[in-house]
């Protein structure tokens, strides 16, 4: 009988990679208090202005990566400051606040490089101090206010985008014993529910915060993608910080220790990338996590975020050029893995197949990789009668009822 397997990411690669920004959102903390938006100041609310995020994200950050994708975590109500009588001014609306602000976010979720994802209405509740501030999720007492709060915001995301979101984030990653059940009932086919890349520590020094962290202490499945919930949804990892060598390349030539990191740069940041090394070998998540902007209204600095790791953020970009690697959203991960999932290949002969297939979640990208593990085949014709190529062995095949015949 023929060899063949359906590869764990798409097009045969080593690793997904994601590059995850929050809060992506209509808001802009005025810092410096001059009512004019500045560089890093703006959340979203400066669109594409001059000095907003999001014309710095592209003309600074991704200019020399075209292949990289964005997931933006998005707060679709008022989101609120850190605290309740901030030093600082901002602004803060819907993003269905006018049609000029819905124009704005539609047009980036209508571009195949972005997506825009679901990260709660207001992000929380202020605190009297940054520590007494709580995080949306933290804050429902019941399943039925979950789940009511949860629809509230995605009848918002619909009027804007003229579709349910697909997927999102726990605000701060932190959540409690009703969250996961309001996603799981929220028809999300995502979630991104821990900051995973913390967890082993957390273990080890006694902090562990299963809300926060999770449970899986292990190097390999912590890292990759899972599911929860009665209707499986994919539980997608969060593995690397945007700003994983920031403490390097900023090091303080003033003291002995930023004096030692400068000799030891290269072997430093050598060290570093191994942590990403380790993703790609062992095929797990690289999903990136930043923050759109570094600007609070209680004037702290938020880290990580993408000006303070502009070139933490471009190194690593360049570290992953040569690798065999998938650049993905959210939703495009979270799809391959279901339909890799829901599916099951039956081989007639030496040269025919099916699948067997019970889809039933909208999935857009119905397409999955094979393995042809037999060098005697150059292409494979589908059940519409497409030749599809076979390159080294793989080939990316459309998921149709029929047979697909090998040749």
């Amino acid at each position: 009988m023929m060899d063949i397997e359906i590869c764990k990411w798409y097009n045969n690669a080593d690793s997904p990679v994601l590059f995850m920004i929050d809060d992506f959102a209509n808001v802009w903390v005025d810092t410096n208090g001059n009512g004019e938006i500045d560089i890093e100041e703006d959340w979203g609310y400066g669109k594409n202005s001059e000095k907003s995020s999001f014309r710095y994200l592209n003309e600074v950050i991704l200019k020399d990566f075209p292949k990289v994708k964005v997931t933006f975590f998005t707060p679709v109500g008022i989101r609120v400051g850190i605290i309740e009588d901030p030093p600082i001014k901002s602004v803060s609306k819907m993003i269905n606040c006018d049609d000029e602000t819905k124009e704005f976010f539609r047009n980036i979720y209508n571009n195949s490089k972005f997506e825009i994802a679901y990260h709660g209405t207001t992000h929380g509740k202020v605190g009297k101090t940054r520590h007494d501030f709580k995080q949306e999720w933290e804050l429902f007492q019941s399943l039925e206010e979950a789940n009511e709060v949860v629809n509230y915001g995605k009848e918002i995301y619909k009027d804007v985008f003229g579709d349910y979101p697909k997927g999102g984030k726990y605000c701060g990653y932190c959540s409690n014993c009703f969250s996961d059940d309001s996603i799981d009932k929220g028809g999300f086919l995502w979630w991104c529910r821990y900051c995973n890349l913390d967890t082993k520590n957390a273990i080890k020094n006694g902090c562990l915060d299963k809300f926060f962290h999770g449970e899986d202490c292990s190097d390999i499945t912590n890292f990759d993608a899972k599911k929860f919930g009665i209707n499986e949804v994919i539980d997608i990892p969060s593995t690397v910080n945007g700003g994983l060598l920031s403490g390097i390349i900023k090091s303080n030539c003033n003291s002995l220790k930023g004096i030692a990191k400068i000799i030891l740069k290269k072997y430093l940041v050598k060290k570093k990338l191994e942590q990403i090394d380790y993703l790609v070998k062992n095929k797990l998540v690289i999903s990136i996590q930043e923050h759109i902007s570094p600007a609070r209204d209680d004037g702290r600095r938020q880290q990580p975020n993408i000006y303070d790791d502009r070139e933490s953020l471009r190194m690593i970009f360049k570290f992953l050029n040569d690798k065999k690697i998938w650049y993905c959203t959210g939703s495009e991960l979270a799809e391959y893995v279901y339909l890799k999932n829901a599916v099951k290949l039956i081989s007639n002969s030496e040269k025919v197949f099916f699948f067997e297939f019970n889809i039933n979640k909208v999935i857009n990208g119905r397409e999955i990789t094979l393995k042809i593990n037999d060098n005697r085949r150059s292409y494979l014709i589908a059940p519409n009668g497409e030749y599809l190529k076979i390159k080294n062995g793989i080939v990316n095949v459309p998921l149709l009822q029929g047979e697909y015949e090998l040749n």
